[in-house]
């Protein structure tokens, strides 16, 4: 009795954070501070068959979910909040920095979520004292789809 009440919490935790998660477009959206872009699947999927400057991404585009961009110029509540969104996200899942700089007040993020060997969500948050900018990519990939992209330019 005691390990169905626990493994109910745990799944109800777990579902909360994911629609937590999922919802992230619509709270950023809604504030009229913050630019928002959003590109499903299926654009994704004709990606393939447009000018992307030279950069091949055919291998790659069939394995994205999603690509989500939040920018936000002058304004400290907007900052706040889209902080306030990253902070909970890597908190909710097991984020990987990947990497880390900081330079004359800007601070550039990246964030990896895994599954095995498998990306399953990249963050790259670059907080600067007059902007502030989110790019998340959701998708299926490995870190050699990734270097196939970059070595076909």
């Amino acid at each position: 009795m005691k390990i169905k009440v626990l493994f109910t919490s745990v799944m109800l935790i777990l579902s909360s954070m994911m629609i937590a998660q999922n919802n992230m477009f619509d709270r950023l959206s809604n504030n009229k501070d913050i630019s928002t872009v959003y590109i499903s699947k299926s654009l994704l999927g004709m990606m393939p068959k447009m000018d992307m400057g030279g950069a091949d991404i055919k291998g790659l585009a069939s394995k994205l979910e999603q690509l989500e961009i939040y920018s936000s110029e002058n304004s400290k509540e907007a900052s706040k909040l889209m902080r306030t969104e990253i902070e909970a996200m890597v908190k909710a899942k097991t984020y990987e920095t990947l990497m880390s700089i900081k330079d004359k007040g800007d601070n550039i993020t990246f964030y990896a979520h895994k599954e095995k060997e498998r990306f399953k969500d990249l963050i790259m948050f670059i907080n600067a004292p007059d902007e502030c900018t989110i790019i998340r990519i959701v998708g299926n990939f490995t870190a050699e789809d990734i270097q196939s992209v970059m070595n076909k330019k």
